[in-house]
Formats: C-alpha cells, structure tokens, sequence
C-alpha cells in the first residue's frame, strides 16, 4: 500500500538531502560553539601566519556584548598591520566596523555592528572596499587600502601592544586572500556547511577557525594550512542558534590524547628517553609538515626507548603512533604499570608480530613510507608509561637489549585514547592531557584532515546532522505536527554507546500538558518510543554504529510499535489522543527538567500523521540502508 502523499507531514533537516516529494517543515539548526572574549584580556594568536598583497576578504559570525557603548575594540590584527576594529563613537561613527591596512586609508561603516549573532564579511581588490551583514552588501567605498606582508595576527585584541580588547562571542573565522564577491559572500551566509564558495579555489582560503573544539587551548585551522592558535583566556559558548550552523552541518572528526607534547619527543615530558638521540623537527610528517621526529639508538648495550608516563583511569585504552622506516624493520609499542604489555610491527612490509596483552593490532598505510600502528590495552591502574621502543628483529618479549650500531626510525604523532578502538589523531601541543573528545575540522588539502586522517574514513553521512551533545535542531510549532489519533516517528541514527538523549519529539516536563511523543535513547543503551506520558516500551541495546528507528501509534487499532532496522522489537495497548502543545518537535534532544542531547548524527528525521505499516517501514529501511551503513 502506497503512503499517502496528502496526509503526511514530516520535518526535515535544514539543508538535508531529502528528495522525497512530500510535504515538510524547515528546521531552525541551533548548533555550533563560538569563543567568547571579555573585553580584559581574552585573545587568539597566530605567530605564523603569512598574507600578502591588496586583495583580501575577512567573514565572522560575531555577537558583541557592548553594543551602544563607548568603545574601541579590535576584531583582529595583523602586524604589518592588517586591522579590523569596532568603534561605537569618534571618526567612525556609532556602531561601526573600521577597516584598515597599511595605506594610513580606513574604511569605515557607521552603524553597521546589529544586536545578536550576525555574519559580517570585508573585502577589498584594491579599489574598492565592502562589508557585508548576512551576505547582504551593507557599505562600499571606492578606496586604496594598501598592500599587507603580515606574518603573524592576533584575533580579539590589538596585539601589537596587547590592548583594546573584544567583549563578545566569535566563531567561524576566515581570510581569503581575494576579494569575494557579493554572490560568494551569500553563498558562504546562505550555506554555512561550506568552506569556500563557488568560484573560489581552495587554495585561496588562508586561515579557517570554526572556533568549535570546546576544551583545549589550541583554535585549529580547518583551511589545510596548519595556522593553528593559541587560546589566551577566551572561553567556548554553546548551542548557538541560527545561523551559526557549523557543528551540525560541517564533516567533523572528534578525538581526545592523554599524551602531551604528542609531537614533540625532544620535550621534558618525555623525560623517561633511554639511551636513544633525538632530532626534532627532521624529516617530512605524515600531514606534510617537517615537524617527525628522529630517535637513533645509542651504542650502549640495553634497550633504546622512548617513554611518559599518563595519567589514567581504569579501563580500555588505544594507543598509536606514526612510524617510517630508516634502518630496521620493526619497532615496539609497549607500557609498564599494572603489567607489562608490547606489540611488535614491521613497518617494511605493514604487518604485525609478537604481542602480548595488546590486542585489536592496527599497522595502517599512512602514505609516503608512514604507518600508524597501535592496539588496545585495558588497564586498572591511575597510570601506565608509553614506550616506543627501537628493536632489530621480531623479538617475544618488552623490549630488546643489544649493542646499539647508530640506527634508528622516524616518528610522530603519539597519541593514547580512553577508547577500544583507534581514533583520529589529535596534535597536543601542550603539556596537560587532553582528556575531553575536541572537534576537528577537516581541512581542504591533499584529501586530509588538519590531523592527517584521511578525509573518506569519516565522514558525515549524506543529509544527518552531525550533533556534539550541545547542538539540536527544532520545528516551530504548527498543525502538521499537533497530532491526535495516528503518528510515526522516523530517523537513521548512528548510535555510540553513549547515555541518554533525545532523537525526536515533543515532549516537556509535564504529563497531560506538554508531553506529546517522543524516541530517545536511555543510559542502558536501549531506544524508547513515549506517547504522553513516560510509560513506553523500548528495544534491546542498539548496535553501535548506525540504527534506523521507528515508532508508531494508531488509536483504531490502539496499538504502539517500536522498529529497530525493519524489525518489531516491542508493542503495547495505547488508546488515548495523543497530547497537544504549543512546544517546538526537537531533534536531538528533549527536555526531562534536565536537557538530554543526542552527541552523534541523526539523519532524515520524520514525523508522519498515521501510523506506517511494517511493510512501509521495511520499505523505508530498504531504500536508505545503502546510505546508513555500518561497513
């Protein structure tokens, strides 16, 4: 039986790739994070970044506190200098945006700075300067702004002499090194998933922070460049509504690495070297970047390492690292606490050898010579030391002693995940752990994210959003959604083990006012199906990876269901009208006096004003399996 086109309605996702020709309702996206700055002493700071030349475009999201005050505040600068500033009285004006390079010429715009968060974008060719708010030309003025040759920048402050600070939130930050045009400008506002716009060249963009991690120090540059920036003071907001839709709507890879200093073996937190000589910064890395690391063997006669010591909590750990061939065949993964553990592997010929106590053993081709190896450990221990240990041949045991002949490997990117399974690879910079999962954008260069992972083994499925546990997309309130007698919930989500959230619903915190329907997830990993009240009937545990939920009700036949991937897991006897209010359909998270949000992705969420039938859950299943697959 065919469904029926006039008596369905179901809420898409903002920019999903539903072509199906029934009726829906557009979602507002509240997603995303952005740095917020105190107007004191908050900045970012890039030492290394390089533009030259008179042609330039500059885009944020921006949400100032101080809107109507009397105030001198700089978005960014440069130091040859490249400046861009906020002035609210004086030569520019009220609420304005000052625009400046090294000509001694501004651009100014009086009252162009509006109350919440909007997408402002300059640009300049030389001729003519523009601003832009939401891609709407706000201001142009035919001026010669100069040329720049700046090799380093500060965001939030005037960093030349470190004053005149942002109080405000910014995220999404770039700089082209051309002028857009006014059609690019709309289609960056208009579709904030991508990176660069039609016509541009990837290589023109220049920096990218989408200022999303949420925890570390380190504003990661997402544009391929490696213009990262250091955090000084500034912190995360999150759940930023609309437009700022970047958490949701961008690929992104999310990791975490208890290993500080991860690229840097010649550092003090990797005191513990034994008998090995170390050349930072000699040779090519897997990322391009001349930053691996050389260990050569001493000639002593005793085992040649190099060790940190983590500190832990117990449970399953992966650990990893980069490794190229220069002398021998074979290197050690290993640690020391609670017991003894190695793995051998051969990086001539990618394979593995002896272990014992470290299993799940990964040797994957990095390209260029590289591998990534590493295996799964699980530990009971508050701490354990990394090795990686230099070994002639394929020796059974921790360790090898010989008398060393100058030999050695190159390595990079060390890396200890609280995880069974191997992670994208997360640079640490600095010398704390860092233990929260940080979001990383993936870059536009050389098919590689910023962190070297290939861009193909994790990428965002086609149409879901691609939620962090902060975002949530949501229907405003209207008829096609108030629902009575008949109702199915639909999604594809991909299910990480994670405690309870919200997938699709509306539901509040009050039976009989505001509790409507509703599938979540709950802490013991099982999917639940709520009409009215929080009496459901739910699924055995999901499988990790991607899940296709459906729950239905029909009062004719006064019957509830619950589908996990084409299969009736659970029903019950239901017979009331379903509750109506006036409260948004959420997805990805509802409200139970504590907000539950989803932190993986959900795709195609669908609300239907009857209930399907199994075989039209079947059928769905069976179209879009192809899509949601766990392979």
């Amino acid at each position: 039986m065919a469904t029926s086109t006039t008596r369905t309605n179901k809420p898409i996702l903002p920019r999903g790739n539903d072509q199906s020709p029934l009726a829906y309702n557009r979602a507002k996206l509240f997603s995303g994070k952005a740095l917020s700055f105190d107007g004191v002493n908050d900045s970012v700071f890039l030492s290394d970044f390089t533009l030259t030349g008179n042609t330039a475009s500059i885009s944020f999201y921006l949400n100032w506190d101080d809107l109507g005050t009397d105030a001198v505040q700089f978005i960014c600068e440069g130091n040859d200098p490249l400046d861009l500033l906020i002035h609210t009285g004086g030569t520019s004006g009220v609420n304005g945006f000052r625009f400046a390079m090294t000509s001694g010429a501004t651009f100014d715009s009086t009252g162009v700075i509006q109350n919440g968060y909007n997408y402002y974008t300059f640009t300049t060719d030389g001729t003519t300067a523009n601003v832009y708010v939401n891609g709407v030309l706000f201001n142009s003025e035919t001026i010669n702004l100069g040329s720049v040759s700046i090799t380093e920048i500060g965001i939030g402050n005037r960093q030349l002499n470190n004053t005149l600070f942002l109080d405000g939130q910014i995220a999404g930050f770039k700089i082209f090194n051309t002028a857009l045009t006014a059609a690019q400008v709309a289609d960056l506002y208009n579709n904030p998933e991508k990176v660069v716009p039609t016509g541009v060249d990837n290589t023109a963009l220049k920096l990218w922070l989408p200022m999303q991690e949420g925890a570390g120090t380190t504003a990661y540059d997402g544009s391929g460049n490696g213009n990262h920036g250091t955090i000084s003071g500034a912190t995360y907001v999150h759940g930023i509504g609309a437009p700022v839709a970047q958490t949701a709507v961008i690929d992104w890879n999310k990791s975490h690495n208890y290993i500080d200093k991860s690229e840097e073996f010649e550092t003090a937190s990797w005191s513990e070297n034994r008998l090995v000589t170390i050349t930072d910064d000699s040779f090519i890395a897997p990322d391009g970047s001349a930053t691996a690391t050389e260990i050569v063997e001493t000639t002593a006669n005793d085992s040649h390492f190099l060790a940190q010591t983590l500190s832990v909590t117990a449970g399953d750990y992966f650990i990893s690292a980069y490794v190229k061939k220069r002398d021998y065949d074979w290197v050690q993964l290993s640690t020391g606490g609670d017991t003894s553990r190695y793995a051998n592997f051969n990086i001539s010929t990618g394979a593995t050898g002896n272990a014992s106590d470290i299993t799940e053993l990964i040797i994957e081709d990095a390209g260029n010579g590289w591998y990534r190896i590493g295996g799964k450990l699980t530990t009971s221990s508050t701490s354990f030391n990394y090795f990686i240990t230099l070994i002639q041949s394929d020796v059974a045991s921790r360790f090898q002693t010989y008398t060393g002949t100058d030999k050695g490997q190159y390595i990079w990117g060390a890396q200890a995940t609280k995880s069974a399974t191997l992670q994208p690879y997360l640079r640490n910079i600095g010398t704390s752990e860092i233990t929260a999962d940080v979001l990383l954008p993936q870059g536009l260069t050389t098919g590689r994210d910023i962190t070297g992972v290939n861009l193909f083994e994790n990428v965002r499925k086609q149409g879901a959003l691609n939620l962090d546990g902060n975002s949530w997309a949501e229907v405003h309130d209207n008829a096609s959604v108030d629902l009575t007698t008949g109702l199915t919930l639909e999604a594809w989500v991909y299910f990480e083990g994670i405690s309870q959230s919200g997938l699709l619903g509306k539901w509040g915190s009050t039976t009989g006012v505001d509790r409507c329907y509703l599938l979540m997830t709950g802490a013991d990993g099982k999917v639940r199906f709520y009409t009215n009240t929080d009496a459901g009937i739910d699924s055995t545990a999901l499988s990790i990876g991607w899940n296709h939920i459906v729950g239905t009700y029909d009062k004719t036949t006064s019957i509830r269901k619950l589908y996990v991937n084409a299969v009736e897991k659970d029903s019950d006897a239901f017979s009331a009208d379903l509750v109506v209010s006036d409260k948004p359909v959420e997805i990805g998270r509802y409200n139970y006096g504590t907000l539950y949000q989803h932190p993986g992705q959900i795709a195609q969420p669908r609300i239907y004003n009857r209930a399907l039938t199994a075989e039209e859950v079947a059928r769905n299943y069976n179209n879009a399996k192809s899509i949601y697959t766990n392979s």
